[in-house]
C-alpha cells in the first residue's frame, strides 16, 4: 500500500505542477477592465506571477494532510484511497491558504482588481479537475458560493472534501 501511496502522491504533485505551469503560459490572456476589457497581455503587462517556492510548499503540506489521512484511517477506507472529494478538498484547502500567485504592480493599485482572486479561482480549478469536472461545468451559482466561502469565511479541508464529493454525485446523475 506505502508503493501506491507514494506513486499517487508523485502524480499528483506532477499534475498540481503542470497546472501552475498551464496558467503561468495563460497569464496573458485575462480582460483587464481598466483598458476595456483588453487583454492584459495585449497592453504590455503581465498580470501576476507564481511563487514556486510557495507552490511546492502548499504540495507538501497536502502530502502531509493525505499521508495523515491514509494513516490514521487506515482500513477504515478501503483499499483504493480517500474519496475524490476528500482529496480535491485537501487540494483546494492547502493550495488557496498559500501565497501562490502574487498580482503585478499594475494590478494591486488598480480600482477594479480583476485579477485579485486568482489564488483561490485556480485552486479550485485544481480541484475540480482532479474530480474529473471542468470548471466551466459546475453553475456560477456554486462556483461563487465556493470562491466566497473561500475567501471570507471560515471553511475546512472536511467540509471542502463534502462539497467536492456532493458536486461529484450530483454530476454524476
Amino acid at each position: 500500500m506505502n508503493e501506491k501511496l507514494e506513486d499517487f502522491l508523485a502524480k499528483l504533485e506532477g499534475i498540481i505542477t503542470g497546472k501552475y505551469e498551464k496558467y503561468i503560459k495563460q497569464s496573458g490572456k485575462i480582460p483587464c477592465k481598466a483598458s476595456s476589457n483588453r487583454e492584459l497581455s495585449s497592453i504590455g503587462k503581465r498580470a501576476f506571477h507564481i511563487n514556486l517556492y510557495k507552490l511546492e510548499e502548499a504540495y507538501k503540506e497536502a502530502e502531509k494532510d493525505i499521508r495523515f489521512i491514509m494513516e490514521r484511517r487506515g482500513s477504515l477506507i478501503g483499499a483504493n484511497r480517500p474519496s475524490p472529494g476528500k482529496i480535491a478538498g485537501v487540494i483546494v484547502y492547502r493550495l488557496s491558504r498559500s501565497q501562490i500567485i502574487h498580482l503585478s504592480g499594475g494590478c494591486i493599485s488598480c480600482e477594479y482588481q480583476c485579477v485579485s482572486r486568482l489564488n483561490y479561482i485556480f485552486a479550485v480549478i485544481c480541484a475540480w479537475e482532479y474530480i474529473g469536472i471542468p470548471y466551466l461545468r459546475v453553475p456560477q451559482e456554486i462556483r461563487n458560493e465556493l470562491l466566497y466561502s473561500l475567501m471570507l469565511r471560515h471553511i475546512n479541508q472536511e467540509t471542502l472534501a463534502l462539497v467536492f464529493d456532493t458536486i461529484l454525485n450530483y454530476t454524476k446523475k
